[in-house]
């Protein structure tokens, strides 16, 4: 597993040192300083349990949880339907993903079903978590935070009456800029992380960010905020311009899920390649298949990227002005001379 994202726990004979709806109270050894140490290390957590939803809310209640938790499900089915039924809702993918029980049959049960996941008593989820990179950037340790946003941000839009005038609402501004030093960290961790919306790329994220240059290749990236919070750096684009300047190369590129989430990925790849940095006249990328990455391919072909071949995609400066972007999404490019406004 090359990063942890999602933590699934069960609670009774896991969290619990017993059974909660029969009187037990007392937390497996460890249990309530881990789900706090990778709530506070930006790992997402969920609860799976069999029990009804009263006494998963009470458990919750009764050992300070709440804010822990961006998913909670709670009925007696099968653990595998509400594992699988969490994974969607978070969007996250299974070989990023651990379901904790202490019960054997359990583990292996669960993840016979659902393939790529990893599957851990109490003392192996601790253990993996000490041999797992901490993340360093403040978008990985907000990233719990952000999830919680993301909901809100959904209610709000399942209540509204009219969703046009629910999105002018949500004052999503798109910061469009060059490449810092201090972007390093983000950039890495982007390439690493984001799966569906990947080039799957030659080169790999610490390759991304060397080699840069002014005549030479560049590196644009993404934030987006609203009125909910604060996304951060969620979108990276690398781009080596042909000697001539007649045509660039996209090298590299990944955005966040949750630019996906919120429908803005077609309006984040126009924009990041409409910055000072990106002005060719046309660009090539290469498409190379994770089994993972379609909707990036998708995502291209909607942008007006055409198949040229061998896995190769090409489009012109004219298609993507034609592109057209939503008014209510506020997008600023910030160029040398300072931002400007769309």
């Amino acid at each position: 597993m090359s990063s942890l994202k999602l933590v699934i726990w069960d609670l009774d004979e896991t969290l619990v040192d017993g059974v909660y709806a029969e009187g037990d109270r007392v937390l497996a050894r460890g249990a309530d300083a881990l789900v706090r140490r990778l709530h506070e290390q930006g790992v997402l957590q969920a609860l799976a349990t069999q029990n009804d939803r009263e006494t998963m809310e009470s458990a919750i209640s009764t050992y300070g949880w709440e804010g822990l938790f961006q998913a909670a499900l709670a009925d007696f089915g099968p653990k595998a339907a509400k594992v699988s039924k969490i994974l969607t809702e978070l969007d996250i993918a299974p070989t990023h993903t651990v379901f904790v029980d202490d019960d054997p049959f359990e583990r292996e049960s669960v993840a016979a079903q659902i393939d790529g996941l990893g599957a851990f008593a109490l003392d192996g989820i601790a253990a993996l978590a000490d041999s797992m990179k901490i993340p360093q950037t403040e978008e990985s340790r907000r990233r719990p935070r952000m999830y919680d946003e993301l909901a809100r941000r959904r209610e709000d839009g399942d209540a509204a009456e009219n969703y046009e005038d629910f999105l002018a609402s949500c004052e999503m501004r798109l910061t469009i800029r060059a490449y810092r030093p201090a972007d390093e960290a983000r950039v890495v961790e982007l390439l690493e992380r984001t799966n569906r919306m990947n080039l799957g790329a030659t080169l790999s994220p610490s390759e991304t960010v060397v080699g840069l240059s002014e005549t030479g290749p560049r590196i644009v990236v993404a934030e987006l905020r609203d009125r909910y919070g604060d996304s951060g750096r969620c979108g990276v684009l690398r781009l080596a311009p042909a000697p001539d300047g007649s045509s660039a190369r996209i090298e590299s590129l990944a955005l966040s899920c949750r630019v996906r989430a919120r429908g803005l990925a077609l309006s984040m790849l126009v924009a990041l390649l409409r910055h000072p940095d990106a002005d060719h006249p046309a660009f090539e990328a290469e498409y190379r298949s994770t089994g993972r990455n379609r909707p990036l391919r998708m995502l291209l072909w909607a942008a007006g990227f055409e198949d040229r071949g061998d896995g190769w995609l090409e489009t012109t400066r004219e298609r993507l002005e034609g592109v057209e972007l939503p008014g209510w999404l506020r997008i600023d490019i910030e160029s040398a001379l300072g931002p400007s406004a769309r």
